[in-house]
C-alpha cells in the first residue's frame, strides 16, 4: 500500500473518531440534577436535567423512563426502548446551553408537549436517562421512599451528594447553602407578604443608630465641657499672677527711676520714703489665698539706705 493511501486512511479514521469522542463527552456531560414530586404551584412531579459542559447539548431524542426493568442489561435496545420515553427531537427547546438545565414534567400527559413525559413519579421511583441508541445509560437516580410533596431529591455537584431540599430549585444551580438562603427569603416572603415588618425593622434600624449618635455627642459633649470648666480656674488663676507679677516689677522699676532721678538732690527724707516704699513693694507677698511668697532678703535698697542712715548720723 503506498504511503499517501495510508495518509487518507488515517485521516478518514481520525475524523471519524472525533465526533465519537466528542459525543461521548457530551454524553457524560448530561446529568439528572434534582426532581420533585410537586412543589404546590405547578401540581405535578418534575425532572430536572443539567448541561454541566460549556457547549451546547441537545437531548432531542434521548430516552427516559421511571421504569425499573429498563435498567435490566440483558434487555435489546428494542426491548428497552418500549419500557422508556422519547424526548423528541427537532425543538430549540431541547438544546441546553452551557452550564444550563431543562425541566420535563412527569405528569403523564405527553400531548401537551415535548417537555411532558407519558409517566408519574411517585416517591421510591428510578429515573434513567438513556442515549439515543437505547443502549448506554447516562445518568440514573431513586428517590428516596420518604420525600414528601414540596420538597426535592437534588444533587450538590460542589460536594457530588444529594441532598433533600425543602425548596425545590427547577432551572437554577443546586447549591445548597444558596438554597437554605433562598429557603429563608422566601419564608420570611411569605410571613411578611406586604413587607410591613420590614419596614418597620428598617426605621428600626434607622431609629437605633440616631440615637446611638445623640448619646455619643451629648456624653463627650458633657466631658469636654468638664473639662473645659476644670482648666479655666487655673488659667484665670495663672493670668492674674503674671498680670500681678508685672504689676510689681513696674512699680519697683518706677521707683527705682524716680530714686536714681532724685539721688542727687541732697533731700534725704524723700531718699528715704522712696527706698522704704521700693522695699515695701519688693517684699509684698502675692495675694493668692494661703499662699506668701518670700523673696531673698539681700537687697541693693536695704544697703543703700544704711548709706543714708548713717551719713544723717554723721
Amino acid at each position: 500500500m503506498k504511503l499517501s493511501n495510508k495518509i487518507v486512511i488515517l485521516v478518514i479514521a481520525l475524523l471519524t473518531l472525533l465526533p465519537m469522542g466528542s459525543l461521548a463527552d457530551g454524553l457524560q456531560s448530561l446529568r439528572l440534577s434534582e426532581v420533585c414530586l410537586g412543589d404546590g404551584s405547578e401540581g405535578t412531579a418534575w425532572i430536572e436535567i443539567q448541561n454541566t459542559s460549556y457547549g451546547t447539548q441537545n437531548l432531542g431524542g434521548f430516552y427516559i423512563t421511571n421504569n425499573p426493568a429498563a435498567l435490566d442489561e440483558k434487555l435489546t435496545a428494542p426491548q428497552r426502548i418500549r419500557k422508556m420515553h422519547l424526548i423528541p427531537t427537532g425543538n430549540p427547546i431541547t438544546k441546553i446551553t452551557p452550564q444550563n438545565c431543562i425541566v420535563l414534567y412527569a405528569d403523564g400527559n405527553d400531548n401537551l408537549g415535548l417537555q411532558h413525559t407519558d409517566f408519574t413519579l411517585q416517591a421510591g421511583d428510578i429515573v434513567a436517562l438513556f442515549s439515543g441508541n437505547g443502549i448506554d445509560l447516562i445518568d440514573s437516580l431513586t428517590i428516596p421512599e420518604d420525600l414528601t410533596a414540596g420538597k426535592s431529591w437534588a444533587k450538590d455537584f460542589k460536594k457530588d451528594m444529594w441532598r433533600v431540599c425543602d425548596r425545590p430549585t427547577p432551572t437554577q444551580a443546586n447549591d445548597y447553602e444558596q438554597a437554605k438562603r433562598n429557603n429563608k427569603i422566601a419564608e420570611f416572603k411569605e410571613k411578611d407578604p406586604y413587607g410591613i415588618a420590614m419596614a418597620i425593622m428598617a426605621m428600626g434600624v434607622v431609629f437605633s443608630c440616631l440615637l446611638l449618635l445623640y448619646l455619643f455627642f451629648k456624653f463627650f459633649g458633657k466631658l469636654f465641657r468638664r473639662m473645659d470648666s476644670d482648666s479655666a480656674p487655673a488659667a484665670a488663676l495663672a493670668d492674674t499672677g503674671k498680670r500681678k507679677a508685672a504689676d510689681d516689677g513696674a512699680t519697683v522699676a518706677a521707683i527705682m527711676a524716680v530714686t536714681e532721678a532724685t539721688a542727687g538732690t541732697g533731700d534725704e527724707d524723700l531718699d528715704i520714703a522712696l527706698i522704704a516704699l521700693a522695699l515695701q513693694a519688693e517684699l509684698a507677698h502675692d495675694e493668692e489665698s494661703g499662699v506668701i511668697t518670700i523673696n531673698p532678703s539681700a537687697s541693693p535698697w536695704a544697703d543703700k539706705a544704711e548709706m543714708i542712715a548713717a551719713g544723717m548720723m554723721r
